[in-house]
């Protein structure tokens, strides 16, 4: 019989007692994810995806790269899987031919919509409980970590 014992109390600043609580944060959205596919036929990845071509249609790949905070070459495999479900399409430009834009087909568009259980529906719910100047603090804080992260292996020094 296992006993539930608290977890040992986390000291506030440790580097490794925050790194266990991203990546609890990381397993939870996986998680979440996986159960989000089985329920709509897409991971909360690629509806987010979705759901921020439906926010700026016509949208280059470059671009939702940039709001996605990725880098192109995951935006890219990510549409040609939704392309061969036809959730979506890239398609010229109209005004510029040398560009590429991605665009919601009908498939796509059902599935961009808000709903609440979601990932999404849940940080809405917890913003919407949250003062926005903590909201900013830990977007702010969130941003430097990524800087900082990136960085690792670019230095050129060694651990």
């Amino acid at each position: 019989m296992a006993i539930n014992k608290p977890p040992p109390p986390r000291s506030r600043g440790d580097a490794l007692d925050l790194l266990a609580e991203v990546w609890a944060l990381n397993h939870s959205v996986e998680r979440a994810s996986t159960r989000i596919e089985a329920r709509i036929g897409v991971t909360a990845q690629q509806r987010l995806l979705i759901r921020f071509v439906g926010r700026h249609p016509g949208i280059s790949a470059g671009a939702l790269a940039e709001l996605l905070c990725v880098d192109a070459s995951t935006v890219s495999t990510s549409v040609k899987r939704l392309e061969k479900r036809r959730l979506l399409r890239r398609r010229r430009d109209d005004h510029d031919g040398r560009k590429t834009v991605i665009e919601l087909l009908a498939a796509g568009k059902a599935l961009d919509r808000k709903e609440a259980d979601t990932i999404e529906g849940a940080l809405e719910a917890l913003l919407s409980e949250t003062p926005a100047a903590r909201v900013e603090a830990v977007r702010e804080f969130l941003r430097d970590l990524v800087r900082r992260v990136d960085r690792i292996g670019h230095s050129g020094a060694r651990p």
